[in-house]
């Protein structure tokens, strides 16, 4: 067994360097799409075995690493986003991981081992954590029992407490090489490989899942909208896109406002490339300060990007502000 992607080849080897004595707190940080949750659970799989290999990877064939695959190991458990019912009935992932998952793990934690081995917990996202969940996990942190693996995967390390981040050893996953991402898109008959990856912002598996998904059609219709400023309308189109997932709004909008404001400085576009005569026109006619503030605003939006607000008024406030961008040219 190797690394879950071939980009990830050196961060696994360094995780493996530690297994005799690995971290009790792992953070594995870096962008979406770059594949930190198979890491953490290859990871996790690695401490579980009880035949490893020389080098400390998972055998594959003891009944620790069946059960690993099957979903069943008594020993491990995976913290993560649930869904919930709101109150109209409608079924939704919850915006938080919450204390009482929090607590869950703690008591799981205290338990004696089924297999009298390793005990491993992943946290996914761990940037979800809220308060009073992250308060309930910090405390188990500071003193985890024996033989105790915590994997915290965050796309926004900065979110998660500063007391948790400081308990926690950090392993950092960056984006691959440009040509490695596009051999493995190719190596897995992504059509476009290069435009796509390009709209991922280099995140491959981002790239990969565009192709099997309807995120690329969505993606046009709303840059098609935006494209045309001065014939905006901020009401309709936040009721319209307020079925968009925030996560997805939030990302396209920050790469269109990113090469709009490459554009209105002579850098070109980066993330979307099939708009690019348009973003250089929108660009040149651009208010600097204003699309800056919104810039800025944007990227602070991105702390609450999963927060219950009203998704409509959300958006219809972002759109009248973009439009303010080019006030003064439409």
């Amino acid at each position: 067994m190797s690394a879950p992607f071939p980009w990830l080849e050196p961060a696994w080897q360094r995780l493996l360097e530690t297994k005799s004595r690995p971290a009790q707190a792992l953070l594995i940080a870096g962008p979406r799409g770059v594949g930190k949750a198979a890491l953490a659970q290859a990871w996790a799989r690695a401490l579980l075995c009880e035949q490893p290999a020389s080098n400390g990877e998972a055998c594959g064939q003891c009944a620790a690493c069946h059960w690993f695959a099957a979903g069943t190991h008594p020993d491990y458990r995976v913290i993560s986003l649930r869904e919930k019912e709101s109150k109209e009935g409608e079924t939704r992932m919850a915006t938080a991981i919450e204390v009482e998952q929090a607590r869950e793990a703690v008591d799981f934690v205290q338990m004696s081992t089924h297999r009298a081995g390793r005990r491993v917990v992943v946290v996914d996202p761990a940037d979800s954590l809220n308060l009073a969940a992250a308060n309930a996990l910090l405390k188990v942190l500071e003193e985890p029992p024996l033989n105790t693996s915590f994997l915290l995967v965050s796309d926004q390390p900065r979110r998660l407490l500063p007391t948790i981040r400081s308990r926690c050893t950090r392993i950092d996953v960056g984006l691959p090489p440009l040509n490695q991402a596009l051999a493995w898109l190719q190596e897995n008959q992504v059509d476009e490989a290069g435009q796509r990856l390009a709209l991922a912002g280099g995140s491959p598996l981002i790239a990969r899942d565009y192709a099997e998904s309807d995120e690329l059609e969505q993606r046009r219709t709303i840059l098609e909208e935006l494209c045309k400023p001065q014939q905006l309308d901020p009401v309709g189109l936040g009721e319209k896109w307020k079925a968009v997932k925030p996560q997805t709004w939030h990302e396209l909008a920050y790469k269109w406002l990113e090469d709009l404001l490459a554009e209105r400085l002579n850098a070109g576009t980066r993330f979307n490339p099939d708009f690019a005569a348009v973003l250089n026109k929108l660009g040149r006619q651009a208010d600097l300060a204003e699309l800056l503030e919104l810039a800025k605003a944007h990227a602070e939006l991105g702390r609450t990007v999963m927060h219950p607000l009203n998704r409509p008024l959300q958006l219809q406030a972002w759109l009248i502000r973009y439009r303010h961008v080019f006030d003064e040219t439409i």
